[in-house]
């Protein structure tokens, strides 16, 4: 029964009445009001509500001496369609502020009272959800004009391979993309004026190329304004690089082993951390502790964590548990956001996040262990400690992402150092190798990370960093190990760049036509790339 007959029966005295009279609208409202004034002790809730309305003389169809009725619905949160004026009106009902839909709308003219306060817990208590972007990523594609193809050396027949790719912090047509690989070259290349529908015979060309080190660069940090950079290499040594005109500033020795991985001091860039595989992570200051050697200068560290990731050695036939403590690699390092005194660091050894002071004093005796100010530890499994490849700070600060072994990429909360909060993993993800690195978007809502079998893997990740949506996109491009990746800081364009050991780098755009003529075509399939989007259940 619609609303309007309902209202006509109920206040029109000379109206046919059934035999069993039907609850109406009003009825519920009714009960609702009173049950509410009885709840509060309130025996006068409106001034207006004690008053006598006579309705005008003149009209017979009219009741006089009438009490009007007031009932006021804001206290329920709802709104009712106000019924056609007549001159039997008796009810005087004040409406509140008009809804976009009415409760009587949705679920028809008799409608409960209670249910609409059991509706509007409901609507209060459900979280907004993000609109997912991950189909958006469905168009990425990477024709031959957005591949970089290493070249061999002069001396060397062998095509050299990419190590690290990182974006600089400028973007527009300020931006540009650092390359090193393992023959020690930089290379510099234009990410966003490079035409992407034109391919060219030899792909993307770097805007300059020079030599960095005599051997593998495995890491490479911008500096903030992007004027000077660092990188760290085999030779043990990290330098500093001036990127206007390639020209070496400092050399920073102290490492026995291969430098793995550098990051600089967040709001203090004259600061910067290295880690090595000789277990060590290292702090260095541009105003202190150097010397003047030809136009550069050389630096030594100002503070030292020795074993910072130690392990177990079993020899023969040791029970498990039992064997010599060993000083294992430190594969990656990252200063924190929230506190510039701390630095978070992940080693060969085991899947543990380590929180160290910078500030923090050298043990005394050889024999003593660094001991972290926190740490972030897996819960205890009966399965082997495989090592953790890569770390990644999101770029709220908020959350630490880091890639193990056993082919999980694991969440943790870089405020409130505990065990991972969230896990993510994918058929399509191995992690098999130190060299796979993962980065987060620009916006926080995407996890990009690389994959032994030549997969790249992108998470869509909610406000906590979480995979919630269980939906990954999955770009299809490198016929070999995928270690690198890094995205485009900007915001006005999706980008994303992959580094792989066939010894190419390859730049993905969102491209909806030359997305669709690549799946459409096997050839340009396998030449350009493909992304599909998937749905883990």
């Amino acid at each position: 029964m619609a609303l309007t007959d309902i209202t006509q029966r109920a206040n029109n005295g000379s109206a046919a009445r059934t035999p069993t009279r039907q609850t109406t609208l009003f009825d519920a409202l009714n009960a609702a009001q009173r049950h509410s004034n009885k709840r509060q002790r309130r025996s006068a809730p409106f001034s207006s509500s004690s008053q006598e309305n006579t309705a005008p003389e003149g009209n017979s169809d009219q009741l006089e001496g009438k009490v009007l009725k007031r009932v006021r619905l804001e206290s329920l949160h709802i709104s009712v369609p106000t019924p056609p004026t007549q001159s039997s009106v008796v009810h005087n009902i004040i409406l509140p502020a008009p809804a976009p839909k009415s409760p009587a709308a949705q679920y028809g003219s008799l409608y409960s009272a209670r249910s609409a306060i059991r509706l509007r817990q409901r609507q209060q208590n459900v979280p907004m959800r993000a609109v997912s972007t991950i189909n958006r990523l469905e168009s990425l594609v990477s024709p031959e004009a957005r591949v970089y193809r290493l070249q061999a050396e002069e001396d060397s027949q062998i095509g050299a391979l990419p190590l690290a790719c990182k974006y600089s912090n400028s973007v527009g047509t300020q931006s540009r993309l650092a390359l090193v690989d393992e023959g020690g070259m930089i290379s510099l290349i234009d990410p966003v004026n490079s035409k992407m529908d034109v391919a060219g015979e030899d792909g993307m060309q770097p805007v300059v190329r020079w030599r960095g080190h005599d051997n593998s660069i495995f890491d490479v940090e911008w500096y903030a304004d992007d004027t000077r950079m660092v990188t760290a290499s085999a030779d043990e040594t990290c330098r500093l690089w001036d990127v206007e005109q390639q020209k070496l500033l400092g050399v920073f020795g102290g490492h026995s082993q291969t430098v793995r991985s550098v990051s600089w001091r967040h709001e203090d860039q004259h600061c910067f951390s290295s880690a090595s595989r000789d277990g060590s992570i290292m702090m260095w200051d541009l105003r202190v502790n150097k010397a003047k050697v030809g136009d550069e200068y050389s630096y030594r560290p100002v503070n030292t964590i020795s074993r910072a990731h130690y392990g177990l050695r079993h020899v023969g036939k040791a029970p498990r548990g039992k064997g010599s403590l060993v000083a294992g690699s430190v594969t990656a390092i990252k200063h924190l956001r929230h506190n510039a005194n701390l630095v978070a660091s992940v080693g060969s050894t085991s899947e543990t996040v380590k929180y160290w002071d910078t500030r923090m004093s050298v043990p005394i005796r050889a024999t003593e262990l660094p001991t972290p100010a926190a740490t972030s530890l897996l819960p205890s499994s009966a399965g082997r400690s495989r090592g953790t490849s890569s770390l990644t700070l999101d770029p709220d600060g908020t959350r630490l992402y880091s890639a193990c072994n056993d082919n999980r990429v694991y969440v943790h909360n870089a405020l409130l150092p505990d065990t991972p909060i969230a896990q993510l993993d994918a058929p399509e993800f191995e992690c098999s190798s130190f060299n796979i690195t993962t980065s987060v978007s620009p916006c926080g809502r995407h996890l990009a990370a690389g994959s032994a079998n030549g997969s790249v893997v992108v998470w869509e990740l909610d406000m906590y960093g979480q995979n919630s949506s269980k939906r990954r996109a999955v770009l299809q491009g490198h016929i070999k190990e995928a270690g690198c990746v890094a995205w485009y800081p900007g915001a006005e364009k999706t980008q994303l760049a992959t580094c792989g050991d066939d010894g190419t780098m390859r730049v993905w755009d969102i491209n909806v036509e030359l997305a669709d003529s690549a799946k459409a075509d096997p050839m340009k399939r396998c030449r350009w790339g493909f992304t599909s989007v998937h749905q883990t259940h």
